[in-house]
């Protein structure tokens, strides 16, 4: 690597001493601090920061108070012995462990591996009833 020799008046020598870590060069100072630093990477379904994502299919339920954000629903695979659960957002949609999801269905075939009726299998734990359910209620 080409090195060029640079004269530094002695309160910036000073600042770049300050800032570097053990065994790190002035050019390694100067390199990380003049490098932007990388953007954070977004989660699978996370919208960009500057867009706000759209009200999910159960937005309706919430605003007419028969969800709740944070309400817990569960699928139980008994044969199998599993349990899965998601949670409802403020905005309507369906977290299930990191991921957002806008309908319920997707939300539980991520969980369960195949295509499946969301709104007819994921219960609400609070009221024991499924989505579809307190769907048909309104």
């Amino acid at each position: 690597m080409k090195t060029h020799p640079v004269k530094l008046e002695t309160d910036v020598f000073e600042y770049l001493q300050d800032q570097a870590r053990p065994l790190e060069s002035v050019s390694d100072v100067l390199r990380r601090l003049l490098k932007p630093s990388k953007p954070r990477p977004r989660k699978v379904n996370e919208p960009p920061s500057h867009i706000v994502r759209r009200p999910g299919a159960l937005k309706p339920l919430l605003e007419a108070g028969v969800l709740e954000a944070d309400d817990d629903l569960v699928h139980e695979q008994p044969r199998k012995g599993l349990v899965h659960r998601g949670t409802v957002t403020a905005d309507g949609w369906v977290r299930v462990g990191e991921q957002d999801f806008p309908q319920p269905s997707p939300a539980l075939k991520a969980c369960v591996g195949h295509e499946i009726n969301g709104w007819a299998r994921w219960t609400h734990q609070r009221s024991g009833h499924s989505l579809e359910a307190l769907q048909a209620a309104l």
